[in-house]
C-alpha cells in the first residue's frame, strides 16, 4: 500500500466509525413517526367543511363526507358565510381580497374574490 494510502485509511476509518455510531445512536432514541393524536368521541375535529344542516344556539351540525359532524361555537365568536354576489352588490368602501394563481401570459390569474362590506370593516383609517 502506497504511503499517502495508508495516511488516508485512519482519517477515512475515523469517519465512517463516528458516522455509524451517530446513525446508531439516532435510530435507538428515534420515538414514533405517528404524532397523530387520535379524536377521542367527546373532541370536535379542528376543521371540518360541509353544508350547515341545523343551527341551535350556539351548535352548529354540518353534512361532511365523513357524517353529520356537530360543532359547538365559544360564546360571542364571529362568523362569515361566504355566498356568491354579483358586481351590482358590490358597494363604494367594499374591501376586495382576490386569490390568483400564476399564469404565463398574465402573470396571475383570478381565481376568486372575497367581498368584505364596509359596514363590517369597522371605522375607516383617517
Amino acid at each position: 500500500m502506497n504511503s499517502k494510502l495508508r495516511g488516508l485509511a485512519l482519517p477515512v476509518f475515523a469517519l465512517v466509525l463516528v458516522a455509524v455510531i451517530a446513525l446508531g445512536a439516532g435510530y435507538a432514541t428515534a420515538g414514533s413517526s405517528d404524532t397523530t393524536k387520535p379524536e377521542s368521541a367527546n373532541e370536535s375535529p379542528l376543521f371540518a367543511r360541509g353544508a350547515i344542516q341545523s343551527v341551535s344556539g350556539n351548535e352548529l351540525t354540518l353534512s361532511t363526507a365523513n357524517g353529520p359532524v356537530t360543532l359547538r361555537l365559544a360564546q360571542g365568536v364571529q362568523t362569515e358565510a361566504l355566498r356568491p354576489v354579483t358586481a351590482a352588490q358590490i358597494t363604494a368602501g367594499d374591501w376586495l381580497n382576490g386569490g390568483a394563481v400564476a399564469h404565463a401570459q398574465t402573470l396571475f390569474a383570478l381565481v376568486g374574490l372575497v367581498v368584505i362590506p364596509q359596514s363590517q370593516l369597522g371605522e375607516a383609517p383617517k
